[in-house]
């Protein structure tokens, strides 16, 4: 019994669950659906998930590169379907976008953004809307923020959850912080990595070392999660089966490194000194991963039509999971400012 449980366990296939009415029924008017979708020639993986299908759509545009956010919303942020119609969107070459035959050459920058915007006009036009609320979280920032800087007219407000601003100074002020962290708590294999690593600039090797120990530390995450614990959550999760696993895996390696000589070049303020939609930065305080130093003063350099800093004293790199509650009611509560939710 415990072997075919076992087996049943790691070949499962992933679904989404229907919103039910009280009485057990599919909810009229709600969506659930996971889907493959073509945007710039490549099948691309979406799930969409709303209690009400004629909500306000939020796209939310994850990190990495190559590292899904899905099973990790739907597990801390699941609060927001409830109010908007979630669309949860695995770019090129990530976990169930994930495909070996990519060109690595073709994820850029400007693709991954052409991307996005080939998802959201298909979102305006099937749900007849005019405006998305667009979130964007660490890598996640580059191409949101490209996309909000020349499409205002189909965002009614940017949400920046930990906006890259300089990469390359961000992971020397994140060397910094580690080195000394570790001193400070006499973690000797950290002290004796961190210092044979040195400071940036890194290859792709190397700064993955830098994050692993930051994440460590404490910089990642208030309470940090190691591998095996991120992989249970999202093993917990409908839409995650063991099979997706190893293309997780494989995306995080692959996208990070396609995308890695333009991470280390971009510069947020040389790219986009000034947005015409309203723009919303959301900062953990304790975030040493994307420094939130370089991040407000990207806010406060910013030229934007308006704008609003919120920080988050218990966060690091992931309010949305340090603080869900707060985020999901912070997200509420810009949409609700831009008039695409009422009070």
């Amino acid at each position: 019994v415990v072997s075919l449980a076992v087996l049943a366990f790691f070949t499962r296939q992933s679904s989404t669950p229907p919103f039910l009415s009280e009485d057990g029924r599919p909810l009229e008017n709600s969506i659930a659906e996971e889907r493959m979708i073509t945007l710039g020639g490549v099948e691309q993986y979406v799930l969409l998930r709303g209690r009400d299908r004629t909500a306000p759509i939020l796209v939310y545009v994850h990190g990495g590169p190559g590292m899904t956010s899905t099973p990790f919303l739907r597990t801390y942020n699941a609060a927001l379907e409830d109010d908007f119609l979630m669309v949860y969107w695995d770019q090129r070459g990530t976990a169930r976008s994930f495909d070996p035959n990519l060109d690595p050459s073709a994820l850029t920058i400007d693709q991954v953004t052409a991307d996005l915007a080939e998802l959201i006009d298909g979102l305006l036009t099937e749900f007849d809307q005019e405006q998305v609320l667009l979130v964007g979280h660490s890598w996640g920032t580059i191409p949101a923020l490209e996309y909000a800087a020349t499409h205002p007219e189909t965002v009614a407000a940017y949400v920046a959850v930990s906006q890259t601003t300089n990469q390359l100074e961000s992971d020397r002020l994140g060397y910094a912080w580690a080195l000394a962290e570790a001193r400070a708590t006499e973690q000797t294999q950290a002290i004796s990595t961190l210092e044979d690593l040195g400071p940036p600039p890194y290859d792709i090797d190397e700064f993955v070392t830098q994050r692993r120990f930051v994440n460590l530390l404490g910089g990642a995450m208030m309470e940090p999660l190691s591998d095996v614990q991120l992989l249970r959550i999202a093993l917990r999760t409908p839409e995650f089966a063991w099979p997706h696993a190893r293309d997780l895996v494989r995306g995080v390696r692959f996208a990070g490194a396609a995308h890695w000589a333009e991470q280390q070049d971009y510069d947020a303020l040389t790219r986009i000194p000034s947005l015409e939609t309203p723009y919303f930065l959301l900062v953990g305080e304790h975030d040493k991963i994307i420094s939130s130093q370089l991040g407000a003063a990207y806010y406060e350099a910013l030229d934007a039509s308006q704008k609003e800093l919120i920080w988050f004293e218990q966060s690091a790199h992931s309010p949305q999971f340090d603080e869900p509650a707060k985020f999901n009611a912070t997200i509420k509560q810009i949409a609700q400012d831009v008039s695409l939710l009422d009070e």
